[in-house]
């Protein structure tokens, strides 16, 4: 499988990550990942569980960290690069916006319903929201996206974010 490095990985198992992540992440990086995701993995299972998932700490701040660990359930290395290239400083607006579509889409249909939205709302508001305020918020985000039942397609959600800063970097882990 390669030469392996000192800590599991091949240097043919990060070449393949590099090119999977599009060349956003670097060798470094990806290391710094790997040891990471070992620290994280308690069970040494090769992959992360929900309760090890949702421990991250920067994540378990994060009003989404529920929704999160659903569609993180279970991810193996490689899961867990693709999880976060959306986070790299050479991310692309695209990756971001991708990402971003696929944690509010909850039933995964390819449409951000209102049920989807509803629950967005509900989680990133908290109990601060009346349910008057979530549905007015829900509708006021069809509306903008050109939807008043339907939902959002990826291309509405894309137009309602046009002109938002959408930077979700994080500092990767290294060893320099």
């Amino acid at each position: 499988m390669g030469q392996a490095l000192s800590f599991g990985l091949t240097q043919y198992d990060v070449e393949e990550l590099k090119d999977h992540s599009g060349g956003k992440l670097t060798q470094a990086e990806i290391e710094g990942l790997y040891k990471r995701f070992r620290t994280l993995d308690r069970g040494h299972k090769g992959y992360l569980s929900t309760g090890e998932f949702a421990s991250i700490p920067e994540l378990s701040i994060n009003p989404l960290h529920q929704r999160l660990g659903q569609i993180f359930s279970e991810v193996n290395f490689k899961e867990f690069v693709e999880a976060l290239v959306c986070c790299s400083k050479r991310a692309t607006r695209e990756d971001r916006l991708a990402r971003i579509f696929s944690v509010f889409d909850v039933d995964g249909d390819g449409v951000i319903s209102r049920e989807d939205l509803e629950l967005m709302v509900r989680q990133l508001a908290g109990s601060t929201f009346t349910d008057e305020q979530v549905q007015a918020t829900v509708n006021a985000a069809l509306k903008e996206g050109g939807s008043q039942a339907a939902g959002l397609t990826y291309e509405d959600m894309a137009g309602v974010l046009e002109g938002r800063d959408l930077d979700m970097t994080v500092e990767m882990p290294t060893d320099e």
